[in-house]
């Protein structure tokens, strides 16, 4: 892919779409511990973006225990994440970064880092679990910002697995923000207001119609191929 995916220059009110896959095609998520443990340490290190790194795995129990909050949230956090979606082999997250000194970079090494020792530790694994540098762009415009909600979040309807899972229905997949942009499920973490205040009287239900429509938009011109990221 160009060079210009793994350029790191995060300016602050900037948005960024951010993505990475399992290495040799392997399986990040093999089951909900998994997703929900990548959830956890997402939490943590947004809400507490310079917190004890991974002394968070119990290896006996190879899951996460001890993601304290010992200290309180900052007023103002360097980043907030608008979206996301799990999908068994990669990830996508969509960033805004806020802050200058303490950049999404942080919040990657730390969210990359906290995983792969759970992973390792879980499943007698060595070595790293993704595919080289997570993969980053920034989006230029209003078109490209709101279709790309709609795009990480239509993402399980092209796996086989994942749409299984929910039964079809996007609104019912467990390891996505897209319930929190249907007033279903409300996560501290995930800001769903800079994009539900576009809509109307009724943004929960016009949100809705607007993923359900399949058509992509301008999303495979304007963010990271959608070919490579499947």
């Amino acid at each position: 892919m160009p060079s210009v995916y793994y350029q790191r220059n995060f300016y602050p009110t900037c948005y960024y779409h951010i993505y990475n896959r399992g290495a040799h095609q392997r399986l990040l998520f093999h089951d909900a511990r998994d997703y929900n443990t990548f959830t956890q340490i997402l939490r943590y290190y947004l809400l507490h973006p310079v917190g004890t790194p991974p002394s968070i795995i119990n290896r006996r129990q190879n899951k996460v225990t001890n993601l304290v909050e010992k200290t309180s949230i900052p007023a103002q956090l360097p980043y907030r994440l608008l979206a996301y979606c799990l999908m068994p082999n990669h990830f996508h997250l969509m960033l805004q970064q806020v802050d200058e000194k303490i950049t999404i970079s942080n919040l990657m090494r730390r969210l990359s880092i906290g995983y792969a020792m759970y992973y390792n530790s879980r499943y007698h694994h060595s070595g790293t679990i993704l595919q080289g540098r997570y993969k980053n762009i920034l989006i230029e415009n209003e078109m490209q910002w709101l279709y790309l909600t709609k795009y990480i979040h239509r993402n399980p309807a092209h796996n086989k697995q994942s749409y299984e899972l929910c039964n079809q229905d996007l609104a019912h997949y467990p390891y996505s923000s897209y319930q929190n942009y249907l007033g279903t499920r409300s996560e501290d973490w995930v800001k769903t207001s800079d994009v539900l205040s576009r809509y109307g009287n009724n943004p929960y239900e016009e949100y809705r119609e607007f993923v359900q429509d399949s058509d992509p938009g301008p999303i495979k011109r304007l963010t990271l191929d959608c070919n490579e990221l499947q």
